[in-house]
């Protein structure tokens, strides 16, 4: 057979190489795209730096108690009298799964409210709160809250805040999962941010020097561009600590973990705990005796770890899996005042099935904890979380400026011939 003599030869493949151009539109795009999210999350987690602080303020009568005439400040009720009385005092429809074994002088503490099963329909009962606030000394109940409820009632408006940052105030996954897309986007725009200031001459320092800085002196246009530019620099380490741990918090088992296994080793014995086939009724155990298997439970994890144990935290029941959870205070915490080292133990045999330490523990679990507490301001201190703040509004400026060089470059494209057409057409109206 012949071949014919006019056929074009077939196209050898090149491979796709993207241009600094590809880049650009990539970076214009994708903050375009992310802008309102971050500039709603970082806002908000600006309030949320001095979440505490602003409960107090916006609705003491939920969060500060007060001890009877005549009663010392630290005469609190036993943690079994006082989950019983708050208990007894919600009635049927609540079960408290919960020991508070910390309470903190002047301060209520937050239950958290697990609705019975109603035996008509064996369904858990529908509350219309989660959060109980108790007065420690009396067991006196302070005040309930749905801590999902969209309001800007005092009371509310904390919680409100929180899910906006977290999910946009949507429905707990689908809002999770949008934020953690914006997450995934913002933190490879953190890479592709950085690789457009990289110089493209040498000598190296003195092309890339004046990325770093802004020209005051110059325009408004120049003067939002080095704003945008230089801040993203200086502040780019925090962005990306930001960027990939809200990534953790929204899209863990979806992304972040795959990706970080690649690098660091993770004991997920915590999370790794099964459902039970059907959730138990009741506990196994009464609150004393699984109160002594943890703490008995605790002592030889401690000992074995080489733990030193400052103070209990909580006890939780997880009737789903079938667990105690068990938080203490530990040498490995990073938090001064709120202990966040736990085991986990077998409700019916008090046996250890999982552990979680802040740090000192495997290479990914101390990094994620890490990154975690910066991103939550629960490391350092009253300056670290000015800084968070400080943060939050870099944030926003890198939004808003580079929507305005968008906007200033998108009216440069526009063919001077259009722009005379609208004004001869304005003219015209006139």
């Amino acid at each position: 057979m012949v071949a014919n003599p006019g056929a074009r030869p077939p196209r050898a493949w090149k491979p796709w190489h993207p241009t600094r151009q590809t880049f650009v539109l990539l970076h214009r795009w994708t903050g375009l795209a992310i802008a309102f999210f971050l500039i709603v999350a970082s806002l908000t987690g600006t309030l949320l730096a001095f979440e505490d602080e602003i409960e107090v303020w916006l609705a003491p009568h939920l969060h500060l108690a007060q001890p009877a005439p005549g009663q010392a400040a630290d005469a609190m009720l036993d943690p079994y009298t006082l989950r019983q009385r708050v208990e007894q005092a919600l009635g049927p429809k609540v079960r408290i799964s919960q020991l508070m074994l910390h309470p903190q002088p002047g301060r209520t503490l937050s239950f958290m409210a697990d609705p019975a099963i109603d035996a008509a329909t064996g369904r858990p009962f529908k509350l219309g709160y989660n959060e109980i606030l108790v007065n420690p000394y009396s067991g006196v109940v302070q005040g309930v809250r749905d801590r999902e409820k969209i309001s800007l009632r005092p009371e509310d408006f904390m919680p409100f805040v929180f899910n906006v940052h977290h999910s946009m105030a949507l429905p707990r996954v689908p809002g999770a999962l949008l934020m953690g897309i914006v997450s995934v986007l913002w933190t490879l725009d953190c890479f592709v941010g950085a690789y457009l200031t990289w110089p493209r001459g040498r000598p190296f320092w003195n092309k890339w020097k004046p990325a770093w800085m802004v020209k005051w002196q110059a325009g408004a246009y120049r003067v939002n561009l080095d704003l945008h530019r230089a801040f993203g620099l200086w502040c780019w380490l925090m962005l990306l600590l930001f960027a990939w741990s809200s990534v953790m918090f929204n899209l863990r088992d979806q992304i972040y973990q795959p990706v970080m296994t690649r690098i660091l080793p993770f004991d997920n014995s915590w999370r790794a705990q099964p459902p039970l086939r059907e959730p138990l009724a009741a506990p196994p155990m009464s609150w004393p005796q699984a109160h002594a298997a943890a703490r008995r439970a605790m002592q030889a994890f401690a000992a074995e770890r080489g733990l030193r144990i400052d103070f209990e935290e909580r006890l939780s029941f997880d009737r789903r899996r079938g667990l105690y959870g068990y938080m203490v205070h530990s040498s490995a915490d990073l938090r001064s005042n709120v202990g966040n080292t736990g085991i986990l133990i077998d409700a019916r045999s008090g046996q250890l099935r999982g552990h979680w330490l802040p740090t000192g523990d495997l290479g990914g679990n101390s990094f994620s904890n890490w990154i975690g507490a910066l991103h939550m301001g629960h490391v350092f201190g009253l300056p670290w979380r000015i800084f968070i703040t400080c943060m939050g509004l870099v944030i926003t400026l890198l939004s808003v400026t580079g929507i305005v060089v968008w906007w200033k470059k998108r009216r440069a494209r526009v063919p001077a011939k259009y722009r005379a057409g609208g004004r001869q057409a304005k003219d015209e109206a006139a």
